[in-house]
């Protein structure tokens, strides 16, 4: 059976703009593309997508398969948008 990967925090004294200067051009990518959802949900949408992105930094530090790292940070920001758009329509309906 496989091993989980470790997600816990990482307590190193890296800042995170060296932790993401650190990855490959396409994890660098994935990691930061939920940071623009506050460009289509103000508020909401920057913390949503501040916490699609460590949620994605960290997987991108993690010893998966590229394929796997790939299919999961996209798991992120789908999930991230979709998370964006219900809660935006919940406070819409009221």
């Amino acid at each position: 059976m496989a091993e989980m990967p470790d997600l816990r925090l990482d307590t190193s004294k890296e800042n995170w703009l060296t932790q993401i200067r650190n990855l490959p051009g396409w994890q660098r990518i994935l990691a930061t593309l939920p940071l623009g959802l506050p460009l289509i949900g103000g508020l909401l949408g920057g913390l949503i997508g501040v916490l699609g992105a460590v949620i994605n930094l960290k997987i991108a530090r993690t010893a998966l398969a590229p394929t796997w790292k790939v299919l999961s940070m996209a798991g992120v920001i789908f999930g991230a948008v979709v998370a964006l758009l219900l809660i935006a329509a919940l406070l819409a309906g009221f």
